[in-house]
């Protein structure tokens, strides 16, 4: 028995890095296709101008993913939890759930909203972090709470009366 308990809590923590792991991949992926949209709207097209594009989101991606990490960090984690409780693993499923973790990621800066077009890319970049996400560590959600209740030894009926 104190085998399957030292499995059972490396199997978590193995759990516990793969969402934060799968969650820090998520945001960055999101991020550079936001500004790959954005920086891609406002270069004139031209030669150079795929180089150019690429150069200015690698200088503005880390910036990007600090931000939007600390916004969206909350939301993301009750959405991994949601995820992991309902063992949910399809890929919609995943995708949409990033969808609405940037939507609240951008409820947090009122200010942007009402900028033209930023709701839609906004929502179009948790579809793909979502999608990242699902990638690594949605996939698996909710296998080790299964193999964890697998495990479990049976309850004795209680003798209430």
């Amino acid at each position: 028995m104190e085998g399957q308990g030292l499995i059972r809590f490396f199997s978590y923590i193995f759990r516990f890095f793969l969402i934060a792991v799968g969650y820090l991949l998520a945001v960055m992926a999101a991020c550079a296709f936001m500004l790959a949209l954005g920086w891609g709207g406002m270069i004139e097209a031209g030669p150079d101008s795929g180089q150019l594009v690429a150069f200015a989101v690698t200088l503005s991606l880390p910036v990007a993913v600090a931000f939007a990490g600390y916004y969206s960090f909350l939301p993301a984690m009750i959405f991994a939890v949601i995820a992991e409780i309902l063992g949910r693993r399809s890929w919609l499923f995943h995708a949409i759930g990033g969808m609405a973790v940037a939507a609240a990621a951008l409820a947090a800066r009122p200010e942007e909203i009402s900028r033209p077009g930023i709701f839609m890319i906004v929502l179009a970049a948790g579809a793909v972090g979502g999608t990242v996400y699902w990638l690594i560590a949605g996939r698996s959600s909710g296998k080790t709470l299964d193999r964890a209740a697998e495990t479990l030894p049976p309850t004795a009926p209680s003798s209430r009366s």
